[in-house]
């Protein structure tokens, strides 16, 4: 979805740099340059910024947020609330007002592009182990209800509280027996093009997604 989001703003303002072209080649050299759409960016770290990654990258990027002009606590409040009650984000009533917050703390700040975390030396697979060896399930279960549950459900069927209503719909991961876990992990990495599945590189740190990855494989019959 946010490929598909940045695709369309690429085109936009092709469409907008052709069309404001000047016909004198003079001209043309005092256009201004074309700016495309950044590197993805994730929510900066701070209170609340665990909130806005597990309910905002639901339907849109971070970047969108960044996008905004500066809204007061109310108008923030509002778009919280609009998230709950108009798109049937699942976020409960506790966590509504600290979101808020979170949001109001970010008005001011232009992140920076996010790179991928960088893989530590005692994060490192070790020789003669697959990434599911090295993940710890326990750890991968609570990122998993953090990041995931609400789409793909508690058993990971993709029945959680959004799940159903996607296009297309989450996926089962109950299935991903055969895949390998190469396969697992860069679909976590870099999300599912055409779906609402995010990219994680940039929130999550490569032995965090071995953890997810060793839970993932307990959901498998």
């Amino acid at each position: 979805m946010m490929r598909v989001c940045k695709f369309l703003m690429v085109l936009l303002c092709l469409i907008g740099f052709w069309w404001e072209l000047p016909a004198n080649a003079d001209d043309r050299k005092q256009l201004s340059i074309l700016h495309l759409p950044s590197d993805p960016i994730s929510f900066q770290p701070g209170p609340g910024s665990d909130l806005a990654s597990r309910y905002c990258l639901m339907c849109h990027s971070a970047e969108y947020v960044y996008m905004q002009p500066p809204h007061p606590r109310e108008e923030w409040t509002e778009i919280v609330e609009k998230m709950k009650t108009s798109f049937g984000c699942p976020i409960s009533n506790e966590d509504m007002a600290p979101l808020a917050d979170y949001l109001v703390s970010q008005n001011s700040l232009q992140p920076s592009p996010s790179a991928p975390h960088v893989q530590a030396d005692d994060q490192k697979e070790t020789p003669g182990r697959s990434p599911t060896q090295s993940g710890d399930p326990q750890q991968g279960k609570s990122l998993y209800e953090r990041h995931c549950l609400t789409c793909h459900g508690p058993g990971g069927k993709g029945d959680g509280p959004i799940g159903p209503v996607l296009v297309p719909p989450a996926a089962n991961l109950t299935l991903l027996g055969k895949q390998s876990d190469k396969t697992i992990l860069d679909a976590l990495r870099k999300g599912r093009p055409g779906t609402a599945m995010p990219a994680w590189e940039y929130d999550l740190n490569p032995q965090e997604l071995n953890h997810l990855l060793s839970f993932l494989r307990t959901l498998t019959p």
